[in-house]
C-alpha cells in the first residue's frame, strides 16, 4: 500500500510539474503575442526543449507579419514624401505658367512664348527627375550589368560637357587608367553625369576639375575634385541628401536632386561614395569592390 501511495505522489508531482511548465509557457508565449499587438515584437533564440514547435513557428510568423507591415508603412511614407515634393516643387512653374498664358491671351507677345516654353522644360525636368529619384529610391529600378570600362564612361560623359567648359574656362585634367567591371553602362553614367555637373556648376571660372580613375588594392575609383566656396565641414554631410542646396546655389539652376540621385545609383552598384573638404576644395571619392 505505501509503495502504491509512493507511486501515485511521485504521478502527481509529475503532472503538477508539467502543468507548471506548460503554465509558464503559455503566460510567455500570451505576453510574447501582447508585445505582437503593441508592436514591440522582437526575435529570440528559441529553446526547443521549452517551446514546442507550433509555438516557435507561430512566433516566427507574427515577427515575419510584423517585418512586412514596417517595410509596407516605410513605403507610405515615401510616397506620402514624393506626393509632397512633387507638390512643393511643381508649385513655382505652375504659377509662373498660368501667369504668362494670362499675359499671353491679352497681349500675344513672342517672348511670353519662350517664357512658357522654358517653364514647361522646366517642369518636364523636374518630373522626370524626381520620378528618377523614387524610382531608384524604392528599389523600382533594376539593374543590367555587364562587362563596361569606366574609363569610357567617363570620356564619354566630359564630351557632354565640352561647350560648358568652355563657356566658363574650365580646364580638366584626367588621369585615368582601363577598369573593366560589371555594371549598368545607362545607369553609372547619369552617376557620373551628375557629379561632373555639379563640380562644373560650383567651380569658379578660370579654374580646374581634376578627374582620376584608377584602381586600387581594393577597389575600382573615381575621383573628382573642385575648388569650391561657401562650404563647410557641418554643411558636408547634407549635400547627398534630397533636395539639398547649400548657400552658393541660390542663384544656379538645379533641383538638388543630382548628388541624391548619384549616390543611389553608386550604391545600388555596390559602391560607395564620400565628400571631403581640403584648402577650399571639394573632392567626391567614389569607390567599387573589385
Amino acid at each position: 500500500m505505501a509503495i502504491l501511495i509512493g507511486l501515485l505522489l511521485i504521478i502527481i508531482g509529475i503532472i503538477l510539474y508539467k502543468y507548471i511548465v506548460l503554465r509558464n509557457e503559455m503566460r510567455e508565449f500570451s505576453d510574447y503575442i501582447d508585445d505582437a499587438i503593441d508592436g514591440n515584437l522582437e526575435i529570440t533564440k528559441f529553446d526547443e526543449k521549452e517551446l514546442s514547435k507550433i509555438k516557435s513557428k507561430l512566433i516566427k510568423f507574427l515577427y515575419a507579419s510584423q517585418v512586412k507591415e514596417m517595410k509596407i508603412n516605410t513605403e507610405k511614407n515615401k510616397t506620402k514624401d514624393l506626393i509632397a515634393d512633387i507638390s512643393h516643387q511643381t508649385k513655382t512653374p505652375i504659377t509662373n505658367l498660368s501667369l504668362y498664358i494670362s499675359l499671353l491671351e491679352d497681349n500675344p507677345k513672342d517672348e511670353y512664348i519662350e517664357i512658357i516654353k522654358y517653364e514647361l522644360d522646366k517642369l518636364k525636368f523636374l518630373i522626370d527627375t524626381l520620378v528618377k529619384s523614387s524610382r531608384l529610391e524604392s528599389d523600382i529600378i533594376v539593374l543590367q550589368k555587364n562587362p563596361a570600362n569606366l574609363k569610357d564612361l567617363v570620356r564619354e560623359v566630359l564630351e557632354e560637357f565640352k561647350a560648358l567648359l568652355r563657356e566658363k574656362d574650365i580646364k580638366i585634367t584626367l588621369k585615368d587608367e582601363d577598369l573593366i567591371f560589371d555594371l549598368d553602362e545607362r545607369w553609372l553614367k547619369e552617376a557620373i553625369h551628375n557629379l561632373v555637373d555639379n563640380a562644373i556648376k560650383y567651380s569658379p571660372n578660370s579654374t580646374n576639375i581634376n578627374i582620376s580613375v584608377y584602381k586600387s588594392y581594393l577597389n575600382y575609383n573615381l575621383d573628382i575634385e573642385n575648388k569650391c566656396i561657401d562650404l563647410s565641414e557641418e554643411t558636408l554631410p547634407k549635400i547627398f541628401e534630397r533636395f539639398y542646396r547649400g548657400r552658393n546655389s541660390v542663384y544656379k539652376d538645379g533641383l538638388g536632386l543630382g548628388l541624391f540621385i548619384a549616390r543611389e545609383i553608386i550604391e545600388k552598384h555596390g559602391g560607395n561614395i564620400k565628400a571631403s573638404l581640403k584648402e577650399n576644395k571639394i573632392k567626391f571619392s567614389v569607390d567599387f569592390p573589385l
